[in-house]
């Protein structure tokens, strides 16, 4: 079988995280990590960018995981105003 599993991975990267965003690809989530591998100021060389793609269950497992970790809990949904649902 081809392929490398996890315990076969020897590359690691390290650094500190300085930014993110997401964006939704259909029924997946492209996590775009921005990190840093030396104390500020940075400069935009400076800044590494890695894509991750991941399924709408793995999304969810990794924002739990983080609101646990954080020992926070998920904001709570409020009802949108008929205004806000009639013009968005």
């Amino acid at each position: 079988m081809g392929g490398i599993g996890m315990a076969e991975a020897t590359r690691k990267d390290y650094g500190a995280l300085v930014g993110w965003t997401s964006t939704n690809t259909g029924g997946r989530v492209a996590l775009h990590l921005q990190s840093v591998t030396k104390p500020p100021p940075h400069t935009s060389d400076d800044v590494q960018t890695q894509i991750y793609l991941l399924d709408r269950n793995q999304a969810m497992q990794l924002a739990n995981f983080l609101f646990e970790v954080g020992e926070t809990s998920t904001p709570e949904r409020r009802d949108r105003s008929w205004i806000k649902r009639m013009f968005g």
